[in-house]
């Protein structure tokens, strides 16, 4: 029975879009042995095929919300729109800026400043300004902007009921995970579809929304740079990004 293993990608797989050497080397390894990578991550589809399509099998997208092994779509749930309003009223009202991205398109809302942020962090896909949610594509996930540490705060208050903010400081944005549909549901339904028992999934991550993830793997490895709350998690905690991370946390499995 082969294997599956799901990477986050900021801070586990890549700083930026720069993966690696020895973890694009042991991702290789991996594929030729007949195991499947897949990505898990909170970016959306365009970004995902536009930077990082070489690196795996398949992508879990959108903290999620949408996955696919190469022109199979897996498991795919656009967030209601009556959940968009209520995140978009909550954050404008904190002072943030809020970004929709569906497959092929972005929207913001918000102030210059995070516009301009956005417009150069997702160049994969042109990012509108959103007039209406009914013009929209289906949205699968969003990012939040904040101005200070403060702001943030007030928007993580503002979404608990609902959302799971991971941010990216000390950029000042946040991925944000929809309570009830995350990488860990996704991660069990890819599973499921494609035969894999949960002993042969293996999961590796660094962020709060990886916590998600944890709960549905079979194996749980964090980075040596993870936040504390993952390790804790963990079933083995290998060396950070920068020091061959991903590399050794798969000899630590025996998966390469």
């Amino acid at each position: 029975m082969n294997n599956a293993v799901f990477f986050d990608i900021d801070g586990t797989l890549a700083i930026r879009l720069d993966v690696p050497e020895s973890a694009a080397e042991a991702l290789r390894t991996l594929r030729r042995n007949g195991d499947l990578v897949f990505i898990c991550t909170g970016r959306n589809a365009s970004y995902v095929r536009h930077h990082f399509s070489a690196c795996a099998d398949g992508f879990i997208c959108a903290n999620g919300r949408y996955a696919f092994l190469e022109d199979r779509v897996l498991y795919d749930h656009p967030i209601e729109v009556s959940l968009l309003e209520r995140a978009v009223q909550d954050v404008r009202s904190c002072g943030g800026g809020i970004i929709l991205f569906g497959n092929t398109r972005a929207y913001y809302t918000g102030d210059e400043e995070g516009y301009s942020l956005f417009g150069q962090a997702h160049a994969a896909e042109p990012v509108e300004i959103l007039t209406s949610l009914a013009d929209t594509e289906p949205i699968y996930t969003f990012d939040v902007f904040f101005h200070s540490e403060a702001e943030l705060a007030a928007i993580r208050e503002a979404l608990s009921e609902y959302c799971l903010l991971n941010p990216h400081l000390p950029w000042p944005t946040a991925d944000v995970t929809t309570l009830g549909c995350d990488k860990g549901t996704a991660l069990s339904a890819v599973s499921q579809a494609l035969n894999i028992p949960k002993e042969n999934t293996y999961a590796f991550g660094d962020g709060h929304n990886d916590l998600c993830m944890f709960r549905e793997a079979g194996h749980r490895i964090a980075m040596g740079n993870a936040v504390e709350e993952l390790k804790a998690q963990a079933d083995f905690v290998t060396t950070p990004i920068l020091e061959d991370g991903v590399r050794n946390g798969l000899k630590h499995c025996g998966l390469i």
